[in-house]
C-alpha cells in the first residue's frame, strides 16, 4: 500500500508567538490527501505539535498510511551521539534534547543555554556558534570558530551534498537551522513516544508503519516552488504545498525508495538528487 496523505511542516524557532496574521519565518504545515491540499498557519510549536498530533491520528482512525516531513536534521554528525549520550544512537540524542530543552505554550525556550551546555563538555569552542547580540553565553562563540578537536565532522554527509545546507550547529543568522533542530527534535521523540510501533522514522528504520517520519529540504524545489506560488500567497505556504504535492504524486514504489536513502545513523533529506523526478510528478 502507498503512502495515502503526505504532511510537510515548515518549522521555526521563534521565541514569541507568531503574528496572529501569517507571515514568513512561521510555521506552516501543508497536509495532501488526494487531491486536496490544505495549509495551516501555527502560531507557537505547541500549536503546531498539537495539530499535527490530531491530524496523525485521524489518519490511524481513518487508515490512511501517512508521510510527515520536517525542514530540519534529524540529526548530526555521525560521532555527536555517542559524544553526547554515550550511545551511537540518533534516538538517543532526541531523548537528550527532550530532557535538556524547556519551550513552553507562547515559545519561550532555552536553546541558547543547552548549546551553550553542549559546548561546554568539548574543550575545542564550539561546536555551536552564533547568538544575539546583547547574550553573552559563556561557551558560545559569536563568530564562527575553526571546527576542529571535535570526535565529528561540521557537517553530515548530506549537507555535503545539498546545495546551500547549513550545518546543524549554526544557531543564528541566514539560513541558520541549529535552533530549529534544538526545539524541533523535542516533538519528533513526543510524537515517537506517542504513536510507538505505529511510526517509524526514516532512513533510520527500515520496518513498516503507517506513519513515516522524514527529513526534508524544500529548497530541492526552489525554482519550481517560486513558479508555482500563488498570487500573494507567503513563500513559506507555497513550498511545503508544492513539496507536499510533489511527494504524494510520486508512484508508490518511487517515494518508498527515496525514504529509505541515506544513513541510518546520520539520517538524509528525503528526494535529495530528485528533482526532476518530483517536478515530473507534479505534472
Amino acid at each position: 500500500m502507498g503512502i495515502d496523505t503526505v504532511i510537510v511542516v515548515d518549522w521555526s524557532a521563534r521565541s514569541a508567538p507568531s503574528p496572529a496574521r501569517p507571515t514568513k519565518d512561521a510555521i506552516f504545515v501543508a497536509e495532501y490527501t488526494g487531491r486536496e491540499s490544505h495549509v495551516t498557519y501555527c502560531r507557537t510549536r505547541d500549536a503546531a505539535t498539537d495539530h499535527l498530533t490530531a491530524r496523525l491520528e485521524a489518519a490511524l482512525a481513518e487508515g490512511r498510511q501517512v508521510l510527515a516531513g520536517f525542514d530540519f536534521p534529524f540529526a548530526y554528525p555521525a560521532g555527536f551521539a555517542d559524544a553526547l549520550t554515550q550511545q551511537a544512537d540518533s534516538f538517543a540524542v532526541w531523548a537528550w534534547m527532550d530532557h535538556a530543552i524547556t519551550d513552553d505554550a507562547k515559545n519561550a525556550n532555552n536553546r541558547l543555554d543547552v548549546a551553550d551546555q553542549i559546548n561546554a563538555c568539548f574543550d575545542a569552542p564550539g561546536p555551536f556558534w552564533s547568538h544575539p547580540t546583547g547574550r553573552t553565553p559563556t561557551h558560545v562563540p559569536f563568530r564562527k570558530p575553526p571546527h576542529a578537536g571535535f570526535p565529528f565532522a561540521e557537517r553530515r554527509q548530506v549537507e555535503m551534498v545539498a546545495t546551500g545546507a547549513s550545518t546543524c550547529f549554526q544557531l543564528y543568522g541566514n539560513g541558520a537551522v541549529a535552533s530549529q533542530t534544538l526545539l524541533g527534535l523535542p516533538r519528533l521523540h513526543a510524537l515517537r513516544q506517542h504513536f510507538g510501533k505505529a511510526l517509524a522514522v526514516r532512513p533510520f528504520e527500515d520496518r513498516a508503519a503507517p506513519i513515516l517520519l522524514a527529513e526534508v529540504y524544500p529548497s530541492i524545489l526552489s525554482a519550481e516552488i517560486k513558479q508555482r506560488q500563488r498570487p500573494g500567497e507567503i513563500p513559506d505556504a507555497a513550498q511545503v504545498r508544492v513539496l507536499a504535492q510533489a511527494f504524494a504524486a510520486l508512484p508508490p514504489d518511487r517515494l518508498d525508495a527515496m525514504l529509505r536513502e541515506g544513513d541510518p545513523i546520520e539520517g538524509w533529506i528525503a528526494g535529495l538528487g530528485h528533482a526532476d523526478e518530483l517536478i515530473a510528478a507534479l505534472g
